[in-house]
């Protein structure tokens, strides 16, 4: 018997709600796609605690993008985790050749919140379906491999 969830979500709330809910079953990893993270919650008080202690507790972040003027001028709570786990925290720049209108966030490759377009605050939240992940799992990892380092923990990039 499967304990999966599925739930659709459409605008801003529903959204947030669905990545804190995702982000607070985080015990190993987090993968993160999206062109400019803007709007993703991460700079909400509750997010930035919930992936302080995930990380805290040996988690990673790994973070996927392609643009990174709001996470360098809007994004203190971001900089702050990447600065104090510097270890377990890594953004990459998408190349000009791979630019995806994707847009999810992947949690101990079970849980997945997928917007249908990175334009968009609708899509589907799955929570313990790891069969749901496998597609941008893949899809992720196959980015990750093109792009390159970007946004170090200090202004040194050490």
């Amino acid at each position: 018997m499967s304990s999966a969830q599925h739930f659709a979500f459409d605008g801003r709330r529903e959204f947030h709600d669905a990545v804190l809910q995702a982000l607070r079953l985080c015990k190993k990893s987090v993968l993160l796609l999206d062109p400019t993270l803007q709007d993703w919650p991460l700079e909400s008080v509750d997010a930035a605690v919930t992936l302080r202690s995930a990380l805290s507790a040996g988690a990673t972040l790994r973070v996927l993008i392609t643009d990174t003027d709001w996470a360098e001028r809007h994004a203190p709570r971001l900089a702050r985790l990447r600065r104090d786990h510097a270890a377990r925290v890594e953004f990459r720049r998408l190349p000009a050749s791979l630019r995806l209108a994707d847009s999810f966030l992947v949690v101990d490759t079970h849980h997945t919140v997928r917007r249908v377009h990175a334009d968009v605050l609708k899509g589907v939240c799955t929570l313990d379906d790891p069969a749901q992940a496998n597609v941008p799992i893949d899809r992720f990892e196959t980015a990750w491999q093109e792009s390159e380092p970007c946004l170090p923990a200090t202004t040194l990039g050490l």
